[in-house]
């Protein structure tokens, strides 16, 4: 019988070693490292800042149990307002020389979705002898006040006088 074609041989697929890697795998080595480097360093930021947050409102809840103890509403009202001055300033220098009405609009400018009724009046409470003063209410809204202050990168532009570690 005639032969129809060339004869054929079997296919044999040379052995390619798995390293070195080529150029594409490095590529993407690199990318998924790089990845790794961000996350791990987006996940140490945010744990920093919750403690630094925490260690802030360690003296509104060293307030509130001196109250518990003396029970002295206008000592409590000056706690929370020296504390919410002082977050204040991490945000905006200028804050701590506002008055009554400036104050209370630096307030709701630096936490917006926030009711900062009760907290603007903790400036007049600290200053009266016989002060009656909700302190569950209140001390909830400091302390959401302060962690919505602290959790929100501050403005471009905005005067800080030192950034929180």
């Amino acid at each position: 019988m005639p032969q129809q074609g060339p004869e054929l041989r079997d296919v044999h697929v040379p052995h390619v070693p798995w390293w070195p890697l080529a150029p594409g795998w490095w590529g993407l080595l690199l990318l998924a490292l790089a990845f790794a480097v961000f996350a791990a360093w987006t996940w140490r930021q945010r744990i920093r800042r919750g403690r630094y947050i925490d260690s802030v409102l360690a003296d509104l809840h060293m307030a509130r149990a001196r109250h518990r103890d003396d029970g002295d509403d206008a000592a409590f009202a000056a706690s929370a307002h020296q504390l919410m001055r002082r977050v204040a300033r991490t945000r905006d220098a200028h804050s701590v020389t506002l008055g009554e009405g400036d104050w209370h609009a630096a307030l709701k400018a630096m936490a917006p979705k926030r009711d900062v009724s009760n907290l603007a009046v903790l400036g007049e409470v600290m200053y009266r002898p016989r002060a009656t003063l909700d302190i569950d209410a209140v001390a909830a809204d400091v302390e959401g006040w302060v962690r919505d202050v602290l959790s929100s990168k501050p403005a471009r532009g905005s005067r800080r006088a030192h950034a929180p570690s």
